[in-house]
């Protein structure tokens, strides 16, 4: 441990911030759900409750290697995170328990003291017994006499869901989490959505469109000339509902709109909440 240029000698109970930095490993640590991650590297540099430089790096249980690295230079801050067995990485840190597999990548920069913004990737996991996911396809919304499944005319298996990728615009600051341009596909599900995972006072008010049987979907989507017309873009299929999440982000409440079940791509941002 040393002190700041010139003061040698000084102590935490001095008026000057005390530099620090420390490396180590750990054989096995245990997160949440029981995920352990194994062959852990950490290292550490940063005067008073300032953070320089921290990184991490270790395996999980399935052999895939986990790195996050947190730095701060000239009053910015960059945070960087990836893992091939993303949902093992999520439920270690209790983000996210219902994800399995993945390859994801986090790289948010911004204000060490406020909002960090940055993209994250993530591909080829699966959604595990999600009961959002679940309510969404069964649920008869207010004003109609059909569930999604009744409406595709098929029962939509929610048990384990496949993605090809996911991907989003995150803001986080102090005790809130936003999200923008947020699109998943995959071959049965997709869906675009935006809008607060969380506030601070753990409130969620999210927004977007669920597509059922996205894999056929999309071909409209990526048809020359009627594409844009049909499929509002690439990212949008043919047929989907417009959906809101929104209270206690523990168990929000489902909003589904009837209307847009039926209303080709073009359309459908009509019935979207805004």
């Amino acid at each position: 441990m040393r002190g700041p240029a010139g003061t040698a000698g000084s102590s935490f109970g001095s008026s000057d911030f005390v530099e620090f930095g420390a490396d180590g490993r750990i054989a096995r640590l245990t997160g949440f759900y029981d995920e352990v991650l194994s062959d852990v590297s950490v290292s550490y540099s940063g005067a008073g409750s300032a953070t320089a430089s921290a990184k991490v790096s270790g395996t999980t249980a399935s052999g895939a290697g986990f790195d996050m690295q947190d730095d701060t230079d000239n009053g910015m801050r960059g945070l960087t995170m990836q893992s091939k067995d993303a949902g093992a990485v999520l439920r270690f840190l209790d983000i996210y328990e219902h994800m399995a597999g993945g390859t994801m990548k986090v790289q948010l920069a911004g204000d060490p003291s406020g909002v960090m913004t940055g993209p994250v990737d993530a591909s080829n996991f699966e959604i595990v017994d999600e009961p959002k996911l679940r309510s969404l396809v069964s649920t008869t919304p207010s004003g109609s006499d059909r569930s999604l499944n009744e409406a595709v005319k098929r029962d939509i298996d929610t048990s384990r869901v496949s993605f090809e990728r996911a991907y989003a615009w995150i803001a986080k600051g102090k005790g809130g989490l936003k999200i923008d341009n947020g699109v998943l596909r995959g071959p049965v599900i997709g869906s675009t959505f935006q809008g607060t995972l969380y506030d601070q006072n753990n409130n969620m008010d999210m927004t977007g469109t669920f597509m059922p049987v996205y894999g056929l979907n999309r071909i409209f989507g990526e048809l020359p000339l009627f594409g844009p017309l049909l499929g509002n873009g690439r990212d949008r299929g043919l047929i989907g509902v417009t959906f809101r999440l929104r209270g206690n982000a523990n168990k929000p409440t489902l909003d589904i709109n009837p209307l847009s079940v039926i209303a080709p791509g073009i359309f459908r941002s009509i019935f979207e909440y805004r």
